[in-house]
């Protein structure tokens, strides 16, 4: 541990990670400014399935929602649109990422993909025991088991970000050693933004049950945009989680600051 290291109190450390979350908090809206094609990736197709679902006659009532539900002409849009979220999160990643080195976001050739390819290998084969476990002893074990192998996958996640943010230097052994402060911060951040917008998500369908029409659509373009900053505000915090608070203090996982 370094003298600055040793120094640093925890009343600085809270405030580094009070202005870093404030830095999210700024960034995840001021990307729809300054790369407003992200967040419609996904808002283009919520907004689509909300059209389906007032065509459905979905918001009528709860009965009407619950019998439309399945209906191909929402549920297609409604793959769209998870897709969509999907890849809204990860764009947002790889702009972030870019805007430090200088690149374009959309331009690939700049994503080490050796390390991106890594992770996501790791982590899809890293879910496959929970599963063996969960079909051999039942759900309570497959519960236990994916929680324990989700904390030991954590640096995969920071490995992940980092490769899709550029970074060509991460690998297994870095994100190992110096990745689990990065990666409770990253869950920590993507959390405290999800949850809150999530919970709005969800309220606007409830508001717009039995509601009058122009409110209904009201609420439903009000719901696009929402989902549009989950996208972005998700996609910023485990960005700007991964990256170190200060790298006097905290090892620096990669090659990106």
């Amino acid at each position: 541990m370094t003298v600055a290291a040793a120094s640093r109190s925890p009343p600085d450390v809270v405030t580094a990670l009070l202005r870093r979350f404030g830095e999210v908090l700024r960034d995840g809206l001021r990307l729809w400014w300054l790369a407003p094609v992200i967040p419609l990736i996904v808002v283009l197709p919520e907004f689509v399935q909300h059209v389906a679902e007032i065509d459905l006659g979905m918001f009528e009532s709860r009965e009407r929602a619950v019998a439309v539900a399945d209906d191909p002409q929402r549920m297609i849009p409604g793959y769209v649109k998870v897709a969509g979220l999907l890849l809204a999160i990860l764009a947002t990643i790889r702009f972030w990422g870019a805007r430090r080195q200088g690149t374009r976001w959309y331009d690939l050739r700049h994503v080490p993909w050796k390390p991106l390819l890594i992770a996501f290998g790791l982590l899809v084969l890293s879910a496959l025991p929970a599963m063996g476990i969960r079909m051999q002893w039942g759900d309570m074990a497959g519960d236990v088991a994916d929680l324990v192998i989700t904390v030991v996958t954590l640096p995969l996640l920071v490995m992940l970000v980092l490769a899709l943010a550029g970074d060509r230097t991460v690998g297994v052994g870095s994100v190992y050693r110096t990745g689990w402060l990065a990666a409770l911060r990253m869950i920590v951040f993507a959390a405290t933004v999800w949850l809150p917008l999530q919970w709005l998500h969800q309220a606007n369908h409830t508001w717009a049950f039995g509601a009058e029409p122009a409110l209904v659509w009201a609420l439903m373009v009000f719901d696009s945009l929402v989902v549009g900053l989950l996208a972005t505000y998700a996609g910023t915090a485990l960005d700007h989680g991964a990256m170190p608070l200060d790298e006097a203090t905290e090892p620096r996982v990669g090659a990106m600051a």
